[in-house]
């Protein structure tokens, strides 16, 4: 996700001044933010259960070294650069 530009202006003169509105408004905030924070928590076992079902049919160590490496090679802006690096070093691993 991209960083969102820096306000050209102070926030805190916009919100609410009014203790009432002010409150009804980080109420909401808040509760917004803890049903997020709920699902991730979900999230989070669901993910855990998967993994534990699969334990027993693959590497799961490998599998995820596998992923991370699969994550980068995806996010790399120059791939030729990048293959030609991993090249590089893979060559220097052979030899010791």
């Amino acid at each position: 996700m991209p960083k969102k530009q820096p306000k050209n202006y102070n926030i805190a003169i916009m919100q609410p001044d009014e203790i009432g509105a002010l409150r009804n408004l980080v109420k909401e905030f808040v509760t917004k933010i803890n049903s997020v924070d709920n699902e991730i928590e979900l999230l989070k076992g669901d993910r855990k259960e998967i993994i534990e079902e699969y334990t027993d049919k693959l590497d799961m160590k490998t599998l995820q070294a596998a992923l991370k490496v699969t994550k980068i090679q995806n996010e790399v802006a120059h791939r030729d650069t990048f293959d030609l690096f991993l090249e590089a070093l893979n060559e220097g691993n052979e030899a010791s």
